[in-house]
């Protein structure tokens, strides 16, 4: 009987552990995003146009994320859908007539972060892969509207990254974030007109505030 009690107690005990080690949760927040690019020109034919990169743009995010923790060390993975944007400016060198454009960008992105936890405080770094879910062009679109050629823009579905940042726990229930977003594979590989191809290296970088609750 003795024996019964304490395999119980040691089970029990062993489920208490459990449930702090294995937390889950929602969050949300905004982030500052820039589609970053060279500078580069571009012909229809008849008219030539440089393609730079313009200002950032605020961005939001959404989704779920869990938390394992052993001692100080944590590891917590997320699961969020993302709306990135960055401007960018098509200058109409013929024209002489400059247009400012947004790229948007709905995404699913699964970070891994991994750090160490003192006290409230937290640093963590670790992959990002994000899939893109849809995109809406908008320099695509005024190419479109100035020339008579297809354009077709080169992005890609599936793309890789780092994220590290810091974070801060407020009453074991409220969450903070703010990390940085680096990209290590491009986003987009340039545009093509008509039959004409031209590349650069497109990436979305993004500075990332966050706010979660867990359940």
């Amino acid at each position: 009987m003795k024996r019964t009690i304490i395999l119980i107690a040691i089970i029990g005990a062993s489920f208490a552990a459990n449930a702090q080690l294995l937390r889950f949760g929602i969050k949300g927040g905004v982030s500052s995003t820039n589609v970053k690019f060279d500078k580069t020109t571009i012909s229809d034919g008849v008219k030539q146009y440089v393609v730079e990169q313009g200002d950032a743009k605020l961005g939001m995010h959404l989704g779920l994320f869990a938390r394992i923790q052993v001692m100080g060390l944590y590891v917590q993975p997320e699961l969020l859908f993302s709306r990135s944007q960055g401007e960018v400016t098509l200058n109409d060198i013929t024209a002489s007539q400059v247009y400012t454009e947004t790229q948007k960008f709905n995404k699913v992105d699964i970070p891994v972060i991994v750090g160490w936890k003192f006290g409230p405080a937290r640093v963590g770094l670790g992959p990002v892969a994000t899939v893109l879910v849809s995109e809406n062009d908008g320099l695509k679109q005024k190419l479109s509207d100035l020339t008579s050629q297809t354009v077709k823009n080169n992005f890609k579905t599936a793309t890789f990254g780092y994220q590290v940042g810091v974070g801060l726990d407020i009453l074991k229930k409220i969450t903070l974030d703010l990390k940085y977003e680096g990209n290590l594979s491009k986003l987009g590989s340039g545009i093509t007109l008509g039959s004409t191809n031209y590349s650069f290296d497109q990436r979305n970088p993004q500075l990332i505030f966050s706010l979660g609750v867990f359940f």
